[in-house]
């Protein structure tokens, strides 16, 4: 199974070789990553393509909440050491 950044890589990279390609992913998304995954978007989840220009930046948020809290990161980031007390 591929990962939601490997999909949006093809995507990326067939909406830049190819042109009727890029238009079909902005008129009908689903349509077009089912052409290149095989995978079949539910109705029920909604896909938004954006196209930007040199006067245009876009920029996407993850869900609220979904923010990992300093200790989150520290423990997923810093793994385990063993220390003079730990045996």
């Amino acid at each position: 199974m591929k990962t939601v950044v490997e999909i949006e890589d093809m995507l990326r990279a067939r909406a830049d070789e190819d042109e009727a390609f890029r238009a079909k992913l902005l008129e009908d998304p689903r349509s077009a990553i089912n052409e290149v995954t095989g995978l079949t978007v539910p109705e029920n989840f909604s896909i938004h393509v954006h196209e930007e220009s040199a006067t245009e930046f876009h920029v996407v948020l993850p869900p609220v909440g979904s923010r990992l809290s300093d200790a989150e990161l520290r423990g997923a980031a810093g793994g385990w050491a063993p220390t003079n007390d730990s045996y």
